[in-house]
Protein backbone atom coordinates (compact mmCIF):
# COMPACT_ATOMS: atom_id res chain seq x y z
CA UNK A 1 0.00 0.00 0.00
CA UNK A 2 1.55 3.02 -1.33
CA UNK A 3 -1.03 5.87 -1.67
CA UNK A 4 -1.24 9.69 -0.44
CA UNK A 5 -4.07 10.66 2.04
CA UNK A 6 -5.38 13.36 3.08
CA UNK A 7 -5.94 13.82 6.88
CA UNK A 8 -9.75 12.81 6.75
CA UNK A 9 -11.44 9.57 7.78
CA UNK A 10 -14.12 10.40 4.90
CA UNK A 11 -11.55 10.28 2.47
CA UNK A 12 -12.08 6.62 1.37
CA UNK A 13 -7.90 5.57 0.85
CA UNK A 14 -7.76 4.50 4.02
CA UNK A 15 -11.19 2.63 3.73
CA UNK A 16 -9.93 0.47 1.10
CA UNK A 17 -6.53 -0.45 3.35
CA UNK A 18 -8.57 -1.37 5.58
CA UNK A 19 -10.70 -3.53 4.16
CA UNK A 20 -6.96 -4.98 1.89
CA UNK A 21 -5.93 -5.74 5.27
CA UNK A 22 -8.97 -8.01 5.96
CA UNK A 23 -8.59 -9.84 3.00
CA UNK A 24 -5.27 -10.20 3.18
CA UNK A 25 -5.92 -12.45 6.91
CA UNK A 26 -8.59 -14.36 4.66
CA UNK A 27 -5.97 -15.47 2.57
CA UNK A 28 -2.89 -15.22 4.74
CA UNK A 29 -1.07 -12.82 3.31
CA UNK A 30 1.15 -9.96 4.40
CA UNK A 31 0.34 -6.43 3.98
CA UNK A 32 3.24 -3.82 3.52
CA UNK A 33 2.54 -0.29 4.05
CA UNK A 34 5.09 2.40 2.75
CA UNK A 35 3.93 5.13 4.77
CA UNK A 36 3.38 8.82 3.93
CA UNK A 37 2.74 12.18 5.81
CA UNK A 38 -0.50 13.37 7.12
CA UNK A 39 -0.88 16.46 4.95
CA UNK A 40 -2.28 18.48 7.77
CA UNK A 41 -0.52 16.88 10.08
CA UNK A 42 -0.73 14.87 13.21
CA UNK A 43 -1.43 17.80 15.61
CA UNK A 44 -4.76 18.23 14.37
CA UNK A 45 -7.70 15.80 16.00
CA UNK A 46 -11.07 16.79 15.98
CA UNK A 47 -14.60 16.25 15.29
CA UNK A 48 -16.92 13.01 17.01
CA UNK A 49 -15.44 9.59 17.22
CA UNK A 50 -17.51 7.50 15.03
CA UNK A 51 -19.83 5.18 16.27
CA UNK A 52 -20.39 1.36 15.04
CA UNK A 53 -23.54 2.04 13.64
CA UNK A 54 -22.70 4.34 11.56
CA UNK A 55 -20.07 2.62 9.69
CA UNK A 56 -19.55 2.76 6.31
CA UNK A 57 -17.08 3.24 2.96
CA UNK A 58 -16.71 7.05 4.35
CA UNK A 59 -16.12 5.76 8.01
CA UNK A 60 -14.43 2.65 8.37
CA UNK A 61 -13.30 2.55 11.84
CA UNK A 62 -13.95 4.14 14.98
CA UNK A 63 -11.74 7.60 14.18
CA UNK A 64 -12.95 11.16 14.09
CA UNK A 65 -12.85 13.18 11.11
CA UNK A 66 -9.56 14.65 11.64
CA UNK A 67 -7.63 11.28 12.79
CA UNK A 68 -4.24 13.08 12.99
CA UNK A 69 -2.55 9.57 12.03
CA UNK A 70 -0.32 8.74 8.95
CA UNK A 71 -1.75 5.71 6.95
CA UNK A 72 1.58 3.58 8.51
CA UNK A 73 -0.30 4.45 11.85
CA UNK A 74 -3.76 3.89 10.60
CA UNK A 75 -3.05 0.93 9.74
CA UNK A 76 -1.52 -0.32 12.94
CA UNK A 77 -4.94 1.25 14.70
CA UNK A 78 -6.55 -1.16 11.99
CA UNK A 79 -4.93 -3.90 12.85
CA UNK A 80 -5.56 -4.19 16.79
CA UNK A 81 -9.16 -5.48 15.58
CA UNK A 82 -7.50 -7.61 12.23
CA UNK A 83 -4.34 -9.16 12.96
CA UNK A 84 -2.79 -9.25 9.52
CA UNK A 85 1.13 -10.01 9.34
CA UNK A 86 1.63 -6.09 8.95
CA UNK A 87 4.93 -4.80 7.69
CA UNK A 88 5.67 -0.82 8.01
CA UNK A 89 7.90 0.80 6.46
CA UNK A 90 8.49 4.05 8.09
CA UNK A 91 9.24 7.58 6.97
CA UNK A 92 12.56 9.26 7.71
CA UNK A 93 12.85 12.52 9.04
CA UNK A 94 9.39 13.01 9.73
CA UNK A 95 7.91 14.32 12.83
CA UNK A 96 4.08 15.09 14.17
CA UNK A 97 4.61 18.67 14.03
CA UNK A 98 4.70 18.33 10.28
CA UNK A 99 2.19 19.68 7.90
CA UNK A 100 2.99 18.61 4.03
CA UNK A 101 4.67 21.95 3.52
CA UNK A 102 7.31 20.91 5.56
CA UNK A 103 7.80 17.56 3.99
CA UNK A 104 9.80 19.56 1.19
CA UNK A 105 7.30 17.43 -1.34
CA UNK A 106 5.32 18.04 -4.44
CA UNK A 107 1.78 17.59 -4.16
CA UNK A 108 0.20 15.21 -6.49
CA UNK A 109 -3.19 15.32 -7.08
CA UNK A 110 -4.86 12.81 -4.91
CA UNK A 111 -8.07 12.99 -6.71
CA UNK A 112 -9.99 15.45 -8.99
CA UNK A 113 -11.34 17.72 -6.47
CA UNK A 114 -7.91 17.62 -4.66
CA UNK A 115 -5.57 19.46 -6.94
CA UNK A 116 -3.62 21.24 -4.27
CA UNK A 117 -2.40 21.61 -0.84
CA UNK A 118 -5.13 24.21 -0.34
CA UNK A 119 -7.90 21.69 -1.55
CA UNK A 120 -6.40 19.45 1.24
CA UNK A 121 -6.88 21.75 3.88
CA UNK A 122 -10.36 22.94 2.88
CA UNK A 123 -11.32 19.59 2.69
CA UNK A 124 -13.02 19.23 6.18
CA UNK A 125 -13.95 22.67 6.38
CA UNK A 126 -15.91 23.05 3.56
CA UNK A 127 -17.16 19.79 2.62
CA UNK A 128 -19.28 18.44 5.43
CA UNK A 129 -22.84 19.21 4.41
CA UNK A 130 -24.31 16.62 2.29
CA UNK A 131 -28.01 16.92 2.30
CA UNK A 132 -27.75 19.96 3.95
CA UNK A 133 -28.12 22.23 1.16
CA UNK A 134 -24.49 23.88 2.50
CA UNK A 135 -22.33 23.17 -0.37
CA UNK A 136 -18.82 23.55 -1.26
CA UNK A 137 -17.14 24.96 -4.12
CA UNK A 138 -14.13 25.63 -5.96
CA UNK A 139 -12.37 22.45 -4.93
CA UNK A 140 -12.76 23.12 -0.90
CA UNK A 141 -12.62 26.38 -1.15
CA UNK A 142 -15.50 27.98 -0.64
CA UNK A 143 -18.35 27.18 1.69
CA UNK A 144 -22.31 29.24 1.36
CA UNK A 145 -25.70 27.90 0.45
CA UNK A 146 -29.11 29.59 -0.16
CA UNK A 147 -30.65 31.59 2.40
CA UNK A 148 -27.01 32.64 3.73
CA UNK A 149 -25.76 36.23 4.10
CA UNK A 150 -22.90 36.34 3.20
CA UNK A 151 -22.08 39.66 5.17
CA UNK A 152 -23.19 38.13 8.47
CA UNK A 153 -21.62 34.31 7.67
CA UNK A 154 -18.46 36.09 7.62
CA UNK A 155 -18.92 38.16 10.83
CA UNK A 156 -19.93 34.85 12.72
CA UNK A 157 -17.17 32.81 11.51
CA UNK A 158 -14.35 35.71 12.01
CA UNK A 159 -15.43 36.45 15.23
CA UNK A 160 -14.98 32.89 16.86
CA UNK A 161 -11.66 33.09 17.27
CA UNK A 162 -10.89 29.85 14.84
CA UNK A 163 -6.95 29.69 14.37
CA UNK A 164 -5.09 30.19 11.41
CA UNK A 165 -7.95 31.23 8.91
CA UNK A 166 -10.08 34.34 7.89
CA UNK A 167 -13.42 34.14 6.14
CA UNK A 168 -13.86 36.47 3.28
CA UNK A 169 -17.87 36.64 2.14
CA UNK A 170 -18.50 35.74 -1.23
CA UNK A 171 -21.55 35.08 -3.45
CA UNK A 172 -21.89 32.05 -5.70
CA UNK A 173 -24.94 33.11 -7.96
CA UNK A 174 -27.60 33.49 -5.91
CA UNK A 175 -26.25 31.58 -2.72
CA UNK A 176 -24.36 33.32 0.15
CA UNK A 177 -20.87 31.96 1.62
CA UNK A 178 -17.22 32.75 2.47
CA UNK A 179 -14.33 31.80 1.02
CA UNK A 180 -11.32 30.29 3.08
CA UNK A 181 -8.11 32.14 3.46
CA UNK A 182 -6.12 30.17 5.45
CA UNK A 183 -3.01 32.94 7.16
CA UNK A 184 -1.27 29.85 9.16
CA UNK A 185 -1.33 26.48 7.95
CA UNK A 186 -0.08 25.13 11.23
CA UNK A 187 -2.26 26.27 13.16
CA UNK A 188 -5.68 25.62 10.92
CA UNK A 189 -8.08 23.39 12.15
CA UNK A 190 -10.14 21.87 9.17
CA UNK A 191 -12.59 19.88 11.40
CA UNK A 192 -13.42 22.54 13.67
CA UNK A 193 -13.78 25.38 11.16
CA UNK A 194 -16.29 22.49 9.38
CA UNK A 195 -18.39 22.03 12.21
CA UNK A 196 -18.26 25.60 13.14
CA UNK A 197 -19.32 26.28 9.83
CA UNK A 198 -22.44 24.46 9.75
CA UNK A 199 -23.54 25.55 13.04
CA UNK A 200 -23.70 29.24 12.01
CA UNK A 201 -25.00 27.97 8.69
CA UNK A 202 -28.11 26.38 10.66
CA UNK A 203 -28.26 29.51 12.57
CA UNK A 204 -28.38 31.56 9.78
CA UNK A 205 -31.00 30.21 6.92
CA UNK A 206 -32.35 27.14 9.23
CA UNK A 207 -31.72 24.51 6.87
CA UNK A 208 -33.50 20.85 7.23
CA UNK A 209 -30.94 18.33 8.93
CA UNK A 210 -31.21 15.17 7.15
CA UNK A 211 -32.00 12.45 9.29
CA UNK A 212 -31.31 8.41 9.51
CA UNK A 213 -34.03 6.06 9.70
CA UNK A 214 -33.98 2.46 8.80
CA UNK A 215 -31.16 3.64 6.16
CA UNK A 216 -28.51 6.20 7.58
CA UNK A 217 -28.10 8.85 5.80
CA UNK A 218 -25.36 10.31 4.21
CA UNK A 219 -24.95 13.57 6.19
CA UNK A 220 -24.92 10.77 9.32
CA UNK A 221 -22.36 8.96 7.66
CA UNK A 222 -19.76 11.22 7.55
CA UNK A 223 -20.11 12.67 10.65
CA UNK A 224 -19.95 8.93 12.22
CA UNK A 225 -23.04 9.85 14.31
CA UNK A 226 -26.67 11.53 14.53
CA UNK A 227 -25.93 13.32 17.45
CA UNK A 228 -24.24 16.28 15.32
CA UNK A 229 -27.43 16.05 13.48
CA UNK A 230 -29.01 16.50 16.93
CA UNK A 231 -27.28 19.24 17.84
CA UNK A 232 -27.74 21.17 14.76
CA UNK A 233 -31.60 21.21 15.27
CA UNK A 234 -31.42 22.77 18.85
CA UNK A 235 -29.05 25.07 17.45
CA UNK A 236 -26.45 24.65 20.15
CA UNK A 237 -23.55 26.67 19.49
CA UNK A 238 -20.35 24.74 17.98
CA UNK A 239 -18.72 26.10 21.17
CA UNK A 240 -21.43 23.64 22.78
CA UNK A 241 -21.06 21.23 20.36
CA UNK A 242 -17.27 21.15 20.72
CA UNK A 243 -18.07 20.66 24.19
CA UNK A 244 -20.45 17.49 23.63
CA UNK A 245 -17.95 15.34 22.31
CA UNK A 246 -14.73 16.64 23.96
CA UNK A 247 -14.71 13.69 26.35
CA UNK A 248 -14.98 10.51 23.41
CA UNK A 249 -11.88 12.52 21.90
CA UNK A 250 -9.70 12.59 24.56
CA UNK A 251 -10.40 8.89 25.05
CA UNK A 252 -9.57 8.42 21.54
CA UNK A 253 -6.12 10.24 21.90
CA UNK A 254 -5.42 8.15 24.64
CA UNK A 255 -6.13 4.94 22.84
CA UNK A 256 -4.62 5.71 20.05
CA UNK A 257 -1.12 6.30 21.24
CA UNK A 258 0.02 2.38 21.38
CA UNK A 259 -0.23 2.69 17.76
CA UNK A 260 1.62 6.04 16.94
CA UNK A 261 5.00 5.73 15.23
CA UNK A 262 6.46 9.35 15.38
CA UNK A 263 7.14 11.82 17.81
CA UNK A 264 7.84 15.44 17.95
CA UNK A 265 11.96 14.88 17.34
CA UNK A 266 12.57 12.06 14.90
CA UNK A 267 14.41 9.58 16.94
CA UNK A 268 16.88 9.05 13.85
CA UNK A 269 18.07 12.57 14.12
CA UNK A 270 21.29 12.05 16.64
CA UNK A 271 21.21 14.81 18.20
CA UNK A 272 22.63 15.25 21.71
CA UNK A 273 20.73 14.37 24.45
CA UNK A 274 17.43 12.71 22.73
CA UNK A 275 16.46 9.49 23.74
CA UNK A 276 14.38 7.32 21.41
CA UNK A 277 11.92 3.75 21.89
CA UNK A 278 11.84 1.46 19.62
CA UNK A 279 9.20 -1.64 19.57
CA UNK A 280 10.17 -4.48 17.31
CA UNK A 281 11.66 -2.18 14.52
CA UNK A 282 8.62 0.36 14.73
CA UNK A 283 9.64 3.43 16.38
CA UNK A 284 7.48 4.63 19.21
CA UNK A 285 5.89 7.79 19.95
CA UNK A 286 5.71 8.55 23.43
CA UNK A 287 3.90 11.50 25.20
CA UNK A 288 6.30 11.82 27.63
CA UNK A 289 10.05 12.14 26.80
CA UNK A 290 12.36 9.21 28.02
CA UNK A 291 15.46 10.07 29.64
CA UNK A 292 18.16 9.03 31.26
CA UNK A 293 18.36 9.29 34.94
CA UNK A 294 21.51 9.52 37.24
CA UNK A 295 22.06 5.68 37.24
CA UNK A 296 22.18 5.80 33.78
CA UNK A 297 19.30 3.71 32.99
CA UNK A 298 16.48 5.52 30.45
CA UNK A 299 13.12 5.78 31.76
CA UNK A 300 10.28 5.91 30.23
CA UNK A 301 6.53 6.44 30.99
CA UNK A 302 4.96 2.66 31.89
CA UNK A 303 2.18 2.65 30.55
CA UNK A 304 3.10 3.92 27.01
CA UNK A 305 5.61 1.64 27.08
CA UNK A 306 3.61 -1.39 28.33
CA UNK A 307 0.34 -0.98 26.06
CA UNK A 308 2.99 -0.61 22.87
CA UNK A 309 3.85 -4.34 23.93
CA UNK A 310 0.67 -5.77 24.76
CA UNK A 311 0.89 -5.40 28.27
CA UNK A 312 -1.90 -4.21 30.88
CA UNK A 313 -0.93 -1.74 33.65
CA UNK A 314 -2.85 -1.08 36.80
CA UNK A 315 -1.80 2.03 39.62
CA UNK A 316 -2.68 1.60 43.30
CA UNK A 317 -3.08 5.29 44.30
CA UNK A 318 -2.72 3.96 48.12
CA UNK A 319 0.42 2.20 48.00
CA UNK A 320 2.11 3.54 45.10
CA UNK A 321 2.09 0.93 43.22
CA UNK A 322 2.71 0.06 39.61
CA UNK A 323 1.30 -3.58 38.39
CA UNK A 324 1.81 -4.84 34.67
CA UNK A 325 0.51 -7.77 33.26
CA UNK A 326 1.92 -9.16 30.09
CA UNK A 327 0.88 -12.99 29.50
CA UNK A 328 1.98 -14.96 32.55
CA UNK A 329 4.00 -12.67 33.66
CA UNK A 330 2.92 -10.23 36.30
CA UNK A 331 5.36 -6.88 37.62
CA UNK A 332 4.90 -5.10 40.41
CA UNK A 333 7.14 -1.65 41.22
CA UNK A 334 6.49 1.26 43.83
CA UNK A 335 7.92 4.97 43.18
CA UNK A 336 11.15 6.09 44.80
CA UNK A 337 10.93 2.33 45.49
CA UNK A 338 14.24 0.05 44.15
CA UNK A 339 12.45 -3.04 44.15
CA UNK A 340 10.51 -4.92 41.81
CA UNK A 341 8.44 -8.13 42.35
CA UNK A 342 8.66 -10.54 38.84
CA UNK A 343 5.93 -13.25 39.52
CA UNK A 344 6.16 -13.26 43.61
CA UNK A 345 9.97 -12.89 43.23
CA UNK A 346 11.31 -9.52 44.94
CA UNK A 347 14.66 -8.50 42.69
CA UNK A 348 16.42 -4.75 43.62
CA UNK A 349 17.40 -3.00 40.82
CA UNK A 350 20.21 -0.44 40.73
CA UNK A 351 17.43 3.04 39.94
CA UNK A 352 13.91 3.26 41.06
CA UNK A 353 10.38 4.55 39.99
CA UNK A 354 9.44 8.12 40.24
CA UNK A 355 6.98 10.45 38.44
CA UNK A 356 8.28 13.10 36.49
CA UNK A 357 5.70 15.76 34.75
CA UNK A 358 2.44 13.22 36.17
CA UNK A 359 3.86 10.48 34.19
CA UNK A 360 5.14 7.61 35.87
CA UNK A 361 8.62 6.41 34.76
CA UNK A 362 10.15 3.09 35.13
CA UNK A 363 13.52 2.09 34.16
CA UNK A 364 13.25 0.22 30.61
CA UNK A 365 15.79 -2.35 30.94
CA UNK A 366 14.08 -3.89 33.94
CA UNK A 367 11.00 -3.83 32.87
CA UNK A 368 11.41 -4.73 29.54
CA UNK A 369 13.72 -7.53 30.12
CA UNK A 370 11.06 -9.12 33.07
CA UNK A 371 8.39 -8.69 30.90
CA UNK A 372 10.03 -11.26 28.22
CA UNK A 373 11.43 -8.41 25.97
CA UNK A 374 14.76 -8.25 24.65
CA UNK A 375 16.19 -4.85 24.94
CA UNK A 376 19.23 -3.07 23.26
CA UNK A 377 20.57 0.15 22.99
CA UNK A 378 21.99 1.92 20.10
CA UNK A 379 24.74 4.71 20.54
CA UNK A 380 24.47 5.73 17.69
CA UNK A 381 21.07 7.12 17.46
CA UNK A 382 20.92 6.95 21.68
CA UNK A 383 18.06 4.62 20.52
CA UNK A 384 16.20 1.99 22.96
CA UNK A 385 15.02 -1.08 20.96
CA UNK A 386 12.45 -3.60 22.01
CA UNK A 387 12.29 -6.84 20.88
CA UNK A 388 10.43 -10.29 21.08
Amino acid sequence: YDIQDVGSRTYTYISTLRLAMEAAKECGKTVIVLDRPNPVGCEIVEAPVLEDRFESFVGIDNLPMAHGMTVGELARFFNREIGVDLKVVPMEGYTRDMIFQDTGLEWVQTSPNIPDIQSVFGYMATGLGEGTGIRQADKFKWIGGSGIDSERFAKLLNSAGLPGVEFIPENQGSQGGVRLHITDYHSFNPAKTGLYALAYARQLNNFTVPKSGSTIVMFDKIMGTDRVGQWLEQKLSPQEIERRYRDELEAFKHERQRYLIYGYTHIYAGKPGQVGVAVNNVPLYLDSAPYIDSNDRTMVPVRAISEAIGAQVDWDEAKRQVTIRNGESVVKLWIDNPEIDVNGEKHTMDTQPVIKDDRTMVPLRFVGEYLGMNVDWNEAHRLAILTR
